[in-house]
């Protein structure tokens, strides 16, 4: 068994999967599983790049039929069995140190956050205000961090980038993903852990490439009355009641604020 399962659900550009995939074969820890889950994309390109590769850790899945993004998160849930996974985007790019940098700080903590930089199309870095937002929310320094104090700074902005978390396996399986959400799953399944007792190791070095694409998923259907705002809008409501009932009157007052999600639809 290794010690991280990489999850790398696929539907999109063939030679960016490649360059995403490149980049874990490159890692300094060499102790990892990659699972692709390719949801039926209309290319054979895919399955011929994987089976020259000869790499016994790089196991490639095609599905019969296409089953959605939130359905392949929770199938690419199911087959692992590491201690950690990651559900790394099919365009991202890890640098060499990310895998040896997130083992060594995870500890016993449920999910773990490097810096990442944010790149376009091209590979080539930028910084979008929304992304310079967050780079302000983030802490400034190393550590463990947990219960109302993080609950309240994610709730203000949500700095955290899904894509590059290391996540202890067995926490995250306990809770799976809300398929009846497309944008907002991974707020609803991080605050979920934070309530519950969890915590997250932020490690203020950077290990991560994030592609950000002027069109992205989490760009659709902007405005007041779009996709990502009306599922954050139902998902913050919900944790302020929660954080209400629990006594973190300043975490309930952060969701129910939901400062920057609200700044967003607003200059959006």
């Amino acid at each position: 068994m290794a010690k991280v399962d990489i999850l790398l659900t696929f539907w999109g550009d063939v030679d960016l999967l490649k360059e995403a995939t490149e980049s874990v074969l490159a890692q300094t820890e060499n102790d990892w599983r990659l699972l692709v889950l390719d949801d039926c994309y209309p290319s054979k390109e895919p399955a011929k790049y994987f089976s020259n590769l000869k790499d016994e850790r790089v196991i490639y899945h095609r599905h019969s039929k296409n089953i959605g993004i939130t359905e392949n998160f929770n199938f690419a849930l199911k087959a692992a069995t590491a201690k950690y996974c990651v559900l790394m985007g099919c365009d991202d790019i890890m640098l060499p140190n990310y895998l040896e940098n997130a083992l060594k700080n995870i500890g016993d903590t449920d999910f773990y956050q490097p810096l990442v930089d944010v790149i376009d199309g091209q590979g080539i870095p930028y910084l979008p205000l929304g992304d310079r937002i967050k780079r302000m929310l983030q802490p400034r320094k190393s550590g463990t961090y947990f219960g109302q104090k993080l609950a309240t700074s994610l709730c203000t902005g949500n700095w955290l980038y899904f894509p590059s978390v290391m996540w202890r396996t067995s926490t995250i399986q306990r809770y799976g993903f809300d398929a009846t959400y497309k944008i907002a799953q991974d707020v609803l399944l991080e605050l979920s852990i934070i309530k519950d007792g969890g915590s997250l190791y932020f490690d203020r070095v950077t290990t991560f490439q994030y592609r950000r694409f002027a069109q992205s998923l989490s760009s659709i259907e902007k405005g007041k009355n779009g996709v990502r705002f009306n599922e954050e809008d139902k998902v913050y409501s919900y944790f302020a009641q929660e954080f209400a009932k629990i006594q973190w009157k300043k975490a309930a007052r952060a969701a129910k604020m939901r400062l920057t999600s609200r700044l967003h639809q607003v200059i959006s």
